[in-house]
């Protein structure tokens, strides 16, 4: 049995002999290492959430919702090959959907202690592997999924704006239904997807994480290329890359991790003025709602979210950001 003290969720605890085993493996513990938020953190050091808090997040809701034992073990894997600060690795090489851990996700777990653990416990990895097999873990936007829900209320929780009593009447409200994951009262489920969009913006697109992702993603870039480092030191921890990004001693590399810091802020720009411009992800969860007339979507109901959730997704598609002072 492993017992933990989760920020948002209190007191857990894993039973399973198989979670037990892959929560105490090499590989999960390595997400100890590794930011939630990536670049953030250096700047905001109030955002000190791991991957590892939120795979253990995400496999407990799994169990919380009654999901097979093959979704919880797949719940706590998701993340199981992060790159070292986590999404900076999406504008190192481009990648426009934040999708680049992804592409390495079955190989890490093949090479990995993760399949012999498995293979011990009779777990067929094969169905783990197939995202298909998890519609509630991992879905399309703008439907809500596990993942989601979890880094919303740690995110939020983390940095101040939901409080525990808010995340409690979110976690009640919740029920499967239809193979969606669902709210069954309207005022809540607005509020959530209101709540969601705001964070999107004040967290995930904040012009302070705009402009940290692009400083360590260039750092990266430029030690990359000066070979400096390799693809495979991504895939260590934050410790480890940013310890070899520093102690490459190159100028550019170390102009950009200087930045890093408390007290450097950054502001939206326009294209032109921006000294950093691409494309952002604006997430928006538009959740179901079960009503005697089925499941709706909350805009069905509530008509004026429609247009909240095109005039933010225009508007956020790309960022342009400058900074504020000379940190």
């Amino acid at each position: 049995m492993t017992k933990i003290t989760d920020k948002i969720y209190g007191k857990i605890e894993f039973t399973k002999p198989v979670l037990v085993d892959l929560i105490n493996s090499p590989p999960l513990q390595r997400l100890k290492k590794i930011s939630q938020d990536g670049g953030p953190h250096f700047i905001q050091p109030v955002r000190k959430t791991t991957r590892y808090e939120h795979s253990l997040g995400v496999c407990y809701l799994s169990k919380k919702y009654h999901r097979s034992t093959e979704e919880q073990i797949a719940s706590l894997l998701h993340d199981i090959s992060h790159t070292a600060f986590s999404h900076v690795a999406d504008f190192v090489v481009g990648n426009k959907k934040n999708e680049f851990h992804e592409e390495f996700r079955d190989e890490f777990i093949l090479n990995s202690e993760i399949s012999k653990i498995l293979k011990r416990h009779r777990i067929n990895l094969a169905i783990v592997l197939k995202k298909e097999n998890f519609w509630l873990l991992e879905n399309d936007l703008p439907d809500l999924s596990i993942d989601r829900l979890d880094y919303f209320l740690r995110d939020g929780y983390c940095i101040g704006f939901l409080p525990k009593k808010l995340i409690k009447e979110f976690l009640a409200d919740l029920k499967i239904k239809e193979k969606k994951l669902c709210f069954t009262n309207i005022r809540i489920a607005a509020l959530f997807s209101i709540l969601f969009m705001s964070f999107s913006r004040l967290i995930w697109l904040d012009p302070n994480s705009h402009g940290s992702f692009f400083l360590l993603a260039n750092a990266i870039k430029i030690a990359l290329k000066k070979r400096a480092i390799c693809k495979k030191d991504l895939f260590t921890n934050d410790g480890v890359l940013f310890s070899k990004l520093k102690n490459s001693k190159i100028k550019k590399v170390s102009q950009f991790l200087d930045r890093l810091r408390p007290g450097m802020e950054f502001k939206y720009s326009p294209k032109k003025k921006a000294e950093f411009y691409g494309p952002s992800k604006p997430r928006i969860v538009n959740p179901f709602v079960i009503t005697k007339n089925g499941l709706k979507r909350i805009s069905e109901l509530v008509p004026s979210l429609s247009y909240a959730f095109e005039e933010f997704s225009k508007r956020y598609k790309n960022i342009g950001v400058s900074p504020i002072n000379n940190f």
